[in-house]
């Protein structure tokens, strides 16, 4: 009838039907109803591959970045590390050599920095054994009557005043003069400055001419320096200073002090050591 409910003989043979289609097709029976789902499952599946590897990489990055991020405050780690990728074997025996920011400096050792800045490495002497020397070559050639004495700063070519001068006078003999003229090629030699210094004893001379020892050894000393700018000898070398009885060399208690103390001084200046002007 139009409209009734299958039968049951109906549905037992449907059900045969779908049963018989379903094994000859496993495949659409394990789908259900859509038989494309698989091929688009198919489809995609690689994404799920592409992340995995992809998380793997940036397991892999972070974990070298861990080991590879240096403090900034560290030059050691910044001077090994570029060191330590090359070769992972080596890099605890790398140490730094210099801090940055000497770079660029040269090397300087022990002996480099003592040696003398001469040329050629030559070894400059002390000042003490160049003043040595020097008064042993001027007492090598100064005439006799002259006694070189070695003071600080510069030589003294000292003359007692017997030689250059008579008793109260200033004018010079003619031994004085010879003598004098002997000096020249020491004082030629002479770079420097030469001071002629005048002295007396302290005995008081009063006369016309010398008031006191200081006009007698001034004039004493004038006298010698005239002489040997007229031998030619650079005036712009020369001065002369009068000290009177200030600066003794022995004792003015007794004849042979008082002898020794009046003296002409030729002061040869030197750069050994500075001293103090003795007309200041």
């Amino acid at each position: 009838m139009p409209g009734a409910s299958p039968s049951t003989a109906e549905r037992a043979a449907l059900q045969a039907e779908m049963d018989a289609h379903a094994a000859t097709r496993p495949e659409q029976a394990f789908l259900g109803s859509y038989p494309g789902e698989r091929q688009r499952d198919d489809e995609h599946a690689w994404i799920l591959t592409y992340l995995d590897v992809l998380t793997l990489v940036i397991v892999v990055f972070v974990i070298m970045l861990t080991f590879m991020d240096p403090r900034d405050d560290d030059p050691r780690a910044v001077s090994a590390s570029p060191i330590a990728l090359a070769h992972p074997d080596r890099s605890a025996l790398i140490e730094p050599l210099v801090h940055p920011s000497l770079m660029g400096l040269p090397d300087l050792d022990e002996g480099a920095i003592d040696a003398p800045s001469g040329p050629e490495g030559v070894t400059e002497q002390p000042p003490e054994r160049e003043t040595e020397g020097e008064a042993e070559h001027l007492r090598a050639r100064a005439p006799e009557g002259v006694d070189v004495v070695e003071q600080p700063g510069r030589m003294e070519l000292r003359i007692r005043d017997d030689i250059l001068f008579g008793t109260a006078e200033a004018d010079l003999r003619p031994d004085g003069q010879s003598l004098l003229q002997d000096l020249l090629p020491i004082l030629e030699d002479h770079p420097g400055t030469i001071t002629v210094e005048g002295h007396t004893d302290n005995i008081p001379i009063a006369t016309e001419r010398f008031p006191s020892n200081w006009e007698l050894s001034s004039i004493r000393a004038s006298g010698v320096v005239r002489y040997l700018v007229a031998r030619e000898l650079d005036a712009a070398q020369l001065r002369a200073v009068g000290l009177a009885d200030t600066r003794p060399v022995a004792d003015n208690a007794n004849p042979e002090g008082r002898a020794a103390n009046r003296r002409v001084s030729l002061m040869l200046e030197t750069d050994a050591v500075p001293h103090t002007d003795p007309g200041q």
